[in-house]
């Protein structure tokens, strides 16, 4: 009887320990749910207003929960002076038209994904410094955008759209490059070196510039929408058939990586490419792409490959990211990039995203003031080029552009320090009296 009553006593103390860690664990969870309720109540009555001041409809409004925090966008400059950060889309930045003057502690944030060919002020450091937040494609920004032109790993990995080299370039007088741009005379020099590379070896263009071959019937209304249509299987089978493709940026920034060097590695041919200077990085193996700085001349290009062409075995060494079924892809960092980034990046939601980065920074207690600099976008001052027997011919034009964006990012920057609205013939003004003096070269 005695050993019972022990053990009934022990098993009560059993019960009692339990019931307590329950409840801790019950009020511990109810606790937190309790903390996030705080956060959304006081959102929901003291909501940080965020104002987008370009690119948005006039009558674009919304209050969007980012992880656990609220905030309200809207369009309504009239609330300019209330705002806790103002949004702008880069490529749609109109220079006499800026939200002057500017509230004490009011964050700017900028998001852009392309390169700087229409808007030549972007990569100074004099325009970049006024930002407190950037989504561009540079990995030194504050939401990166590098890989944003790759919609997911799979593309990389998976053999739905490859054709077994016998079966490439060459077939039906096919040409061994496929080219395909409507984006002419860019100040990369593109078309230049297309047209020089044409002369050592067969491409087909299918875009206005340099064209030589015309579209399918299927896909001659997709190329009028070219943005939407990416990645459709009609552009993706038709690229599939060629043994390289003309991969060549408009614009050449660290980091600036379109579906130009994408899309051929998503179907299994070899990408010819020209453009991030920081390609390597990002590349799925050391040996996925061909590098056109390493060439001397498009005629070497050409030759080499041409050797290529002729060697299955070496060509599909370029394919390690089809074929390798253990490890397909060896870059680490970008393996990474892919499993880490934000997924509504890649879902054509990278404007939310970016309302979500700027919303989530005003919760920061204390917020933390950066300015951003040009690390955050990481273009060259002057146009760049591969090497080439001839001259790239709009040059001068590109590198008058270049300057005058670096003497208007010179003027904004003084303007902006004043803190005052002024007006497009103020600007004009100023910027046509530095011309003619030379100050805009020094």
């Amino acid at each position: 009887m005695l050993h019972w009553c022990h053990r009934k006593s022990k098993i009560l103390f059993l019960v009692i320990i339990t019931t307590c860690s329950i409840y801790i664990l019950i009020s511990s969870k109810s606790d937190n749910r309790s903390k996030h309720k705080k956060k959304g109540h006081i959102a929901a009555n003291d909501l940080p207003l965020i104002l987008w001041w370009n690119a948005m409809p006039d009558d674009y409004g919304s209050t969007s929960l980012c992880d656990w925090y609220f905030c309200r966008f809207t369009t309504q400059r009239k609330h300019l002076a209330k705002a806790k950060a103002v949004l702008f889309y880069g490529s749609d930045i109109d220079i006499s038209d800026l939200p002057l003057p500017r509230s004490p502690g009011q964050l700017w944030a900028l998001l852009h994904e392309e390169s700087p060919r229409n808007v030549a002020f972007m990569p100074y450091h004099e325009w970049l410094q006024h930002f407190n937040f950037t989504s561009t494609f540079s990995r030194y920004s504050d939401a990166p955008l590098t890989t944003y032109y790759l919609p997911k790993i799979e593309n990389l990995t998976s053999p739905t759209y490859v054709i077994p080299v016998a079966d490439k370039s060459g077939q039906n007088n096919q040409g061994l490059v496929f080219f395909m741009q409507s984006d002419c005379d860019t100040m990369s020099g593109r078309d230049d070196y297309v047209r020089e590379l044409m002369n050592y070896v067969t491409i087909d263009s299918y875009g206005a510039c340099l064209k030589n071959q015309q579209l399918p019937d299927s896909l001659q209304e997709q190329q009028h929408d070219y943005l939407n249509n990416l990645y459709s299987p009609e552009i993706l089978k038709l690229i599939a058939r060629y043994k390289f493709v003309l991969s060549y940026e408009n614009g050449i920034c660290y980091d600036y990586i379109t579906e130009k060097f994408w899309r051929p590695l998503t179907v299994g041919s070899i990408p010819l490419y020209f453009g991030s200077p920081t390609i390597k990085d990002w590349a799925p193996n050391h040996k996925s792409f061909i590098d056109i700085s390493d060439f001397n001349s498009p005629k070497d290009l050409a030759n080499f490959i041409k050797k290529l062409d002729a060697n299955e075995t070496e060509y599909n060494a370029y394919l390690q990211h089809k074929f390798n079924m253990v490890k397909p892809i060896g870059n680490e960092r970008l393996v990474k990039e892919l499993r880490t980034r934000n997924s509504s990046l890649y879902a054509n939601n990278f404007f939310q995203s970016f309302e979500c980065g700027v919303c989530r920074k005003l919760y920061q207690n204390p917020i933390q003031i950066q300015m951003a600099s040009e690390i955050h976008y990481q273009c060259p001052h002057q146009p760049v080029y591969p090497r080439m027997f001839g001259k790239v011919r709009n040059n001068e034009e590109w590198l008058s552009a270049m300057e005058l964006g670096k003497c208007q990012a010179n003027i904004l920057n003084r303007f902006l320090k004043r803190n005052l609205k002024f007006t497009k013939d103020n600007f004009t003004k100023l910027l046509n009296d530095e011309m003619i003096l030379g100050k805009c070269l020094a």
